[in-house]
């Protein structure tokens, strides 16, 4: 019975402590609310997403090959992500130490490219997307998802990137 008091009492106090890292403006509330955001407790704002899709592609891309990006060139968005969420694993795989692609994350970054510079997802059909997503569950059901679903998406609806080449 002690054991069992024991771990409640532990629990309470690690929520007390996560809510209190929240309330309280401090550098620990902020990576608290970042994970929270990561792992999809808490829904990206879109502000956040396109600074999370900048940040991050910006790693291995330039802004400028992302904002030229047109359907001509290659498969909507949400394939294109879905490949580099898997290149990162590989290469994690090989020894690189680059953070994953979280499921939140990458849906995030999709809405912003596809916001921002054009999503062409109905143009390649869905069957032929998701045999290409393969079983990323995540982006099959922001694929499955209408615009007015898409929140980040539909904030950028009539909004694009300076420099972006979208069709």
């Amino acid at each position: 019975m002690k054991k069992y008091l024991w771990a409640a009492g532990l629990f309470l106090f690690v929520i007390a402590a996560a809510i209190a890292a929240m309330v309280i403006p401090n550098p620990l509330g902020a990576k608290v609310l970042a994970e929270a955001k990561y792992r999809g407790y808490l829904p990206y704002t879109t502000d956040e997403a396109v600074t999370i899709a900048y940040s991050r592609c910006s790693t291995c891309h330039s802004a400028d090959k992302m904002l030229r990006y047109c359907a001509r060139c290659g498969p909507p968005f949400i394939v294109v992500s879905h490949s580099m969420k898997k290149y990162v694993e590989l290469m994690n795989q090989k020894g690189a130490n680059t953070r994953p692609f979280s499921d939140a994350e990458i849906v995030a970054i999709t809405q912003v490219w596809n916001g921002l510079v054009g999503n062409w997802e109905t143009g390649w059909g869905a069957k032929n997307i998701k045999k290409l997503l393969q079983d990323d569950t995540a982006l099959i059901r922001l694929l499955d998802t209408p615009l007015e679903g898409r929140p980040i998406e539909l904030a950028l609806k009539n909004k694009s990137a300076p420099g972006a080449h979208k069709e």
